[in-house]
């Protein structure tokens, strides 16, 4: 089925306009930039989206589903709970690849920013954040079931820390330009698998 016009516009404006949100965050990126970027006028912006705060709101939902699609997709590879979770680990390694595809990761660079500069946004991040930790969460209970993984704790306890580490490995890399830290956070949760996991 072919696109309207006013379709095609929207996706246009969010391909466009969702790599400065990703890498401005929301507060730094400015009409001015998005008009720029765009080559459309603030009328022609706001025919399409009622004002910058659902701009950047469809903006983060289109870079979230990508992302999502990776992580999801990442965690469906391999046939035990443990190889899942190396897929995953395996494409955080890479996460540089998505930063540059995405223009910045959209869960760091808009989360600290839009906590306090707007309220919709940042829930809509948090309740990704939170999917991510779910998914992560689903594989481990998996493991746990089938007895791959020795743990005696909730799956989402582990989950949770398991996704802290490769998000601060992340904030760590794009704040030093440094890839090295998602790398060396994605070794280690390597190392935290084959050791702790199955730890009997």
């Amino acid at each position: 089925m072919q696109m309207s016009k006013s379709l095609k516009t929207k996706q246009f404006i969010l391909e466009t306009v969702a790599p400065l949100f990703n890498k401005y965050g929301y507060h730094g990126t400015s009409l001015s930039a998005i008009t720029e970027a765009t080559g459309l006028t603030k009328g022609a912006l706001y025919g399409n989206f009622e004002n910058k705060e659902e701009l950047a709101l469809s903006a983060f939902e289109y870079s979230k589903n990508i992302l999502l699609k990776h992580i999801i997709n990442a965690l469906k590879e391999g046939e035990t709970a443990m190889s899942r979770l190396f897929s995953l680990i395996n494409f955080y390694k890479s996460y540089d690849l998505i930063i540059e595809e995405l223009g910045g990761c959209p869960i760091v660079s808009a989360g600290v920013d839009a906590k306090h500069n707007n309220f919709t946004l940042s829930q809509a991040i948090k309740e990704v954040y939170h999917s991510i930790e779910g998914h992560i969460a689903h594989v481990i209970e998996q493991g746990q079931i089938k007895d791959e993984f020795k743990l005696k704790l909730p799956a989402m306890q582990y989950a949770k820390q398991f996704y802290t580490i490769l998000n601060g490995g992340v904030v760590s890399s794009i704040i030093t330009s440094d890839a090295k830290y998602f790398k060396n956070s994605a070794q280690y949760l390597e190392y935290l698998i084959q050791i702790e996991f199955t730890k009997k």
